[in-house]
């Protein structure tokens, strides 16, 4: 399971690289780093030597979104990774649009301004109490469960209720016993999150607008990812919570394809 990074000149790519790089040696991926030309001709980024200890380096030519699509299609490759700035989020977001749209590989995206993740020590999975979103939970199980981490299921109590087969969603009214609550805690818990490497896990439950309480939480616990699924679409009307993430998390997120469609 090989992470992919596109790498363009800035320090705040340089930043995410050394992110990125931390979070894959946390999880035990090799690493791949394609360095993209500043325009047709232009010179490669250079990269560190800390940040290119162990890692597998390729240059690319031709037009960068392209090239890092074929890259992305490898076997071995499972996460595409970069930052959310230069030439791959130029014209509005338009070829950021379409690098998320066309990869099948799961994506870890940083973005200028946050801070530099140098290890795993507790890992945020907003989960929304869906089958579909729980396959973020089984992604940052397999990558990040282990003696000393936290795994965080983060459940934000709303007026929406999952009506996939299989859901298990917080009780609707407040005032519900205290043992109801306690209950479905357990079995959240249960269903959806679980990691038998040695790894602290709890759950959270909150109330409030998704997209403000996740930003709140991560930075309030000083989590050093954010893994969520979603149904592989920044389209207008899709993904919102994802797209808030993208714009104000303070920290890497790890985008996770659910199997079916979320409605957000």
């Amino acid at each position: 399971m090989t992470l992919l990074f596109a790498l363009e000149e800035g320090s705040d790519c340089l930043k995410a690289l050394a992110s990125s790089r931390a979070i894959a040696l946390a999880a035990g991926w090799p690493v791949r780093v394609l360095r993209v030309p500043r325009g047709a001709g232009g010179l490669v980024p250079e990269i560190p030597d800390r940040l290119a200890r162990d890692v597998e380096i390729v240059d690319l030519g031709g037009d960068p979104v392209a090239e890092i699509l074929a890259a992305a299609r490898a076997d071995d490759v499972s996460v595409l990774s970069f930052c959310l700035a230069g030439v791959l989020c130029d014209h509005d977001g338009e070829l950021t649009d379409h690098l998320v749209r066309e990869s099948a590989a799961s994506l870890l995206i940083g973005r200028p301004g946050i801070r530099e993740v140098t290890g795993i020590k507790r890992v945020l999975v907003p989960l929304e109490g869906s089958p579909s979103s729980s396959e973020a939970m089984r992604r940052a199980e397999d990558g990040f469960c282990a003696k000393g981490r936290e795994l965080i299921a983060l459940h934000v109590v709303t007026s929406d209720v999952p009506l996939e087969p299989g859901s298990l969603p917080a009780p609707r009214m407040m005032d519900q016993e205290h043992y109801e609550w306690m209950s479905w805690r357990e079995e959240f818990t249960m269903r959806f999150s679980q990691c038998p490497q040695g790894g602290r896990h709890r759950t959270i439950v909150r109330v409030g607008d998704p997209k403000e309480v996740i930003q709140q939480e991560a930075l309030e616990l000083g989590v050093d990812v954010i893994v969520a699924a979603w149904s592989h679409s920044l389209a207008e009307g899709h993904c919102e919570r994802v797209k808030a993430l993208l714009e104000g998390a303070p920290c890497p997120l790890l985008l996770v394809p659910a199997q079916t469609p979320l409605p957000f």
